[in-house]
């Protein structure tokens, strides 16, 4: 994840995006690793020795059709236009972490350094509803960013009913359909990772005889379900889910174009995706020097009166529009 810090002003905004540091080149060796080698302490019990030697294997991860074993590097970097853009933090995490774990540690970090941002523009994947509640109740930083995407396949298949064409009704636990029938069942339950969750069902009665059943439920008994998040989540991930797709959220949003510039500098110039050392603490220092060096060459740049590269257009987007 690469983050940029903007101001403005007095207020900052702080953009983010992703890096995967892939080190599968570096650990040729490693086949599986759920077998780790190498001395252990005699004293330490066999579960604590494995978990020991494990931390210090890079793990394996995949994002679409990309796989690796190694780590995720998260760096914050300034962007004021008159300036030059120096890296402020860095981060380095397992390959598995999920992206949304690492923004309050960034927030907590920033805050240590006095330099948490009024704004801060994220990746999609670093946003969920308690990113934006915990990054407003903690450290006063409005998120800005798209939101996770509802999977269900009633929003998938843009036609269906989704939970956002409910209308729930929170003080009489009450959900009405698009068809005008209220829900029979209201239950708190918790998903898979322990949130807290609401449990709606519809009366089989009320949904078979439905003629819009087929795009609201594929249940072979012919009732619908839904599950959503408590009111404060659920509200403001649907308003999150709206926002994005107003003009003056994209507008706000653009300020983090480019920052694959950043990303393009670290790994073709400082080899920011090649681990060199053996586990996390060794890789988090290289990634500490890559910063480092990485600042001397923009702060040097900047002297020297050398301006930012721009976007480079291929030239098959200049033939296409007509630049050419």
């Amino acid at each position: 994840m690469l983050s940029l810090l903007h101001r403005e002003g007095g207020a900052s905004t702080l953009m983010e995006t992703e890096l995967q540091d892939v080190g599968l080149a570096v650990y040729p060796r490693i086949k599986v690793l759920f077998q780790p080698t190498g001395r252990t302490n005699p004293h330490v019990s066999c579960r604590a020795r494995h978990e020991h030697e494990f931390a210090r294997y890079p793990r394996y991860s995949q994002k679409r059709e990309t796989t690796w074993f190694g780590y995720k590097a998260h760096i914050t970097e300034t962007c004021e236009a008159d300036r030059p853009h120096l890296i402020t933090h860095m981060v380095t995490t397992p390959a598995t972490t999920q992206d949304e774990q690492v923004t309050e540690t960034i927030h907590r970090a920033l805050a240590q350094k006095t330099l948490l941002p009024a704004e801060h523009l994220l990746d999609r994947g670093y946003v969920d509803a308690q990113v934006l509640i915990d990054s407003e109740d903690n450290h006063s930083i409005e998120v800005i960013g798209p939101i996770k995407v509802d999977t269900t396949w009633q929003a998938q298949a843009g036609k269906g009913f989704d939970v956002s064409s409910f209308t729930i009704d929170w003080e009489t636990q009450r959900v009405t359909c698009p068809g005008g029938q209220v829900s029979q069942v209201w239950a708190d339950s918790r998903d898979n990772a322990g949130n807290p969750r609401v449990y709606v069902r519809f009366a089989k009665a009320s949904c078979q005889p439905c003629p819009m059943r087929t795009d609201c439920t594929r249940s072979a008994q012919g009732l619908r379900t839904l599950s959503f998040k408590p009111r404060r989540q659920h509200e403001l991930l649907q308003w999150a889910r709206h926002r994005e797709h107003t003009e003056a959220f994209k507008e706000r949003y653009a300020k983090r174009a480019g920052i694959e510039g950043t990303i393009s500098q670290g790994t073709r110039s400082f080899g920011l995706r090649r681990s060199r050392y053996m586990g996390q603490a060794k890789a988090h220092l290289q990634h500490l020097l890559i910063a480092v060096a990485m600042n001397l060459a923009r702060f040097v740049a900047w002297v020297n009166g050398v301006p930012r590269s721009t976007t480079r257009t291929s030239t098959f987007a200049a033939l296409a529009t007509g630049q050419l």
